[in-house]
């Protein structure tokens, strides 16, 4: 049989064939193909880099709860988690199946990322244009502060995306009430809200709009699933005994608002951007966009911002409401679920028919900062997360069994996760028998503790009080040790003692003991132990 017998009769047998094949890519329209690449173009962005940096501190919590029982793992959760289980049941799941490792756990966090590419196009599709889409779709793909959190081993980028598809079936809802756009829109609204707390605040306002543009007993169906899902995670909320978020408040509320603006546009280089210059920066944005919108949109692009710019401005001003009366848990993360509908008004706006070469400037301008950002950020060791897994290989692995006294306090954690044998939690005041003491200090400056001496008695005496230095280990060993080694890792001095006799010691009484071992003393000290190798 001939080539051409052969797909004649492919073709008659109904299947495609070359030429059709080629028809039917000809037929995809333009900003589908570019939407593709895009999602492409995401994929090498996340992925590429995506284990080039350790765990910090959050994802060595979650690397430590993916690996236990799974009873043991809810019960972590409850117990220390600020957010509802969903995304630890996933991680859990994920971690078992193949392993705790960063490009492992920090992969659910890349398909999200990667998901709300087509997000946000269809989103702003549906509200603006199919223009305004492959523009939101773009800003996604290169927004730093979303590759950061893509490649993250936490819940905020699966909030986003849950929270994104939301949107997308709210805004189909609104259009059509039909039983699968109003059933999409349940499922994605009962997934967020299972995911974080924050997700609320953008489906409630997409529920009350639907409830006001159509009270079916589809809608109230919908509308009521969400209400029980959003019940049941209230007994999360106020569950949580060990990790807290005091810290938040801990920062002025002006300050945290001014990081939100500068971090969504430029990620972790926000820290060089002062309170002013975060606040008129993203003031002058909105103006733009306003004044784009209002002056230079059709009519589809004005409705359909006024549709975005109710959800998104609910889920930034109800946080800082609820401030008002104590409840303040304002920050750049939580706030992510306004994302979605804020790219689609920026995007509206870029793509104003009437104001067309002020929009591409515009948009130009924002990519252009987007993708520089991302660049710096990537390639810019000082603006990664910590390298602790190169101070874990540093350290050796233990001849005997040692203390490690690291400057830092929790920051420190995930050096548990990177050195063998170590327990995650343990009892300040158990003693184990040790005769290795290892000290990390960190070159840049802290707050530091008070620095004692032994009196002739034997109690511990304040000698003098720093208030802030770099917390570096002692070139001289204490009486009673000797220094092995003192070495310079990244942005720390690690030094090792070797003790002169095996000593019996507890967390509490080792870090009163800390001053022995430093020069300056950070306030915050993470102590743990590390068995001798097998």
């Amino acid at each position: 049989m001939s080539t051409s017998e052969y797909l004649a009769q492919r073709s008659r047998g109904g299947r495609l064939t070359g030429p059709r094949v080629l028809d039917a890519a000809r037929s995809i329209s333009t900003d589908v193909w570019i939407v593709a690449a895009l999602v492409v173009v995401a994929t090498v962005i996340r992925v590429i880099m995506i284990d080039t940096q350790s765990f910090w501190q959050d994802e060595a919590l979650t690397a430590y709860e993916a690996g236990l029982p799974f009873g043991a793992m809810l019960h972590t959760v409850v117990r220390v988690e600020t957010t509802p289980p969903l995304y630890f049941i996933l991680a859990w799941l994920w971690g078992h199946l193949f392993g705790v490792g960063e490009v492992s756990l920090r992969s659910i966090s890349v398909v999200a990322g990667i998901a709300l590419v087509p997000i946000a196009y269809l989103s702003t599709r549906e509200l603006v244009s199919r223009w305004a889409g492959v523009l939101a779709a773009a800003f996604v793909t290169v927004n730093p502060f979303l590759i950061w959190y893509s490649q993250e081993a936490r819940a905020y980028m699966l909030l986003a995306a849950l929270t994104g598809a939301s949107f997308l079936w709210f805004a189909r809802a609104r259009r059509e009430p039909s039983r699968r756009n109003v059933g999409y829109w349940a499922v994605f609204s009962a997934l967020a809200l299972m995911t974080h707390f924050f997700a609320g605040f953008l489906v409630a306002p997409e529920a009350l709009w639907l409830l006001w543009v159509n009270r079916t007993g589809r809608v109230l169906g919908a509308v009521a699933l969400v209400g029980v899902t959003q019940v049941a995670m209230l007994p999360f909320a106020v569950a949580d005994t060990g990790h807290g978020v005091s810290w938040i408040t801990a920062i002025p509320q002006l300050k945290r608002i001014s990081n939100a603006i500068a971090e969504w546009g430029v990620s972790i280089v926000y820290w060089r951007v002062t309170i002013a210059g975060g606040l008129v920066g993203g003031g002058v944005l909105l103006v733009i966009a306003a004044l784009l919108i209002a002056f230079g949109g059709d009519r589809r692009t004005i409705e359909g911002a006024r549709v975005a710019v109710p959800i998104a401005g609910f889920v930034v001003l109800a946080p800082l409401a609820l401030a008002l009366v104590g409840q303040d848990y304002f920050l750049s993360r939580n706030i992510i679920p306004a994302l979605i509908p804020l790219t689609a008004v920026i995007a509206a706006a870029c793509t104003a028919p009437r104001a067309r070469l002020l929009g591409g400037a515009l948009a130009v301008a924002l990519l252009v900062m987007f993708s520089v950002a991302a660049v710096t950020v990537q390639t810019s060791p000082a603006l990664q997360r910590p390298n602790w897994r190169s101070v874990a290989r540093a350290l050796d692995p233990p001849t005997v069994p040692r203390a490690i006294l690291a400057s830092g306090g929790l920051t420190a954690q995930p050096l548990k996760i990177y050195m063998p044998g170590v327990d995650w939690t343990k009892s300040h005041t158990s003693e184990v028998r040790i005769r290795e003491v290892d000290v990390v200090g960190a070159q840049k400056r802290m707050v530091l503790l008070p620095v004692f001496v032994k009196a002739p008695e034997g109690r511990l005496q304040p000698l003098f009080y720093t208030p802030s230095g770099s917390p570096v280990p002692r070139s001289v060993a204490p009486s009673g040790a000797r220094l092995i080694s003192l070495f310079r890792v990244h942005n720390w001095t690690v030094a090792r003692f070797a003790l002169a006799h095996p000593m019996r010691i507890s967390i509490d009484q080792l870090t009163t003991l800390a001053p022995e071992f430093f020069r300056r003393t950070p306030q915050s000290l993470l102590v743990f132990f590390q068995p001798a190798g097998r």
